[in-house]
């Protein structure tokens, strides 16, 4: 599994600003794992978004110019991620302990927990082996057993 985080405030697919972001998007992948072989097996990506400041992005846009970015980085073509999910944290309504950070690999936690206190914007990128066991019906049901 690759999980890293950038503070970067993410854009969507048709920003004028999408190059730098995926310029920002590589040098944060890279600060984490400076050298990779590339992946060929189905992967799962997951984004999450926490902020402080309004951003009219929505999840449905978020994630694309991020695995853009990774391609020819971590894969050779994006479309090896065959499941993504991507979500949108508003840090001013909620905190955290509504969340369950426990999983964030040890590395990148202590970094995140940090830009907690200082930065506006903050993605939480992961990207791991697809196990098809991930596809979930009736998530409201499900209650917290995802």
């Amino acid at each position: 599994m690759y999980a890293f985080i950038s503070n970067i405030r993410p854009c969507s697919v048709r920003a004028k600003a999408t190059e730098r972001f995926k310029r920002a998007i590589r040098e944060a992948f890279k600060s984490y794992y400076p050298s990779t072989d590339f992946v060929s097996n189905d992967l799962y990506g997951i984004v999450y978004y926490f902020h402080k400041k309004h951003n009219q992005l929505d999840a449905d846009n978020l994630s694309k110019p991020i695995w853009d970015a990774l391609e020819g980085i971590l894969y050779e073509d994006d479309s090896i991620i065959k499941y993504r999910s991507a979500g949108i944290f508003d840090l001013r309504s909620s905190g955290l302990e509504i969340l369950d950070i426990t999983l964030i690999p040890e590395h990148v936690a202590y970094d995140f927990l940090e830009r907690l206190n200082d930065s506006d914007h903050i993605l939480y990128i992961e990207v791991g082996n697809l196990d098809y066991s991930m596809f979930k019906f009736g998530y409201e049901n499900l209650g917290n057993k995802i």
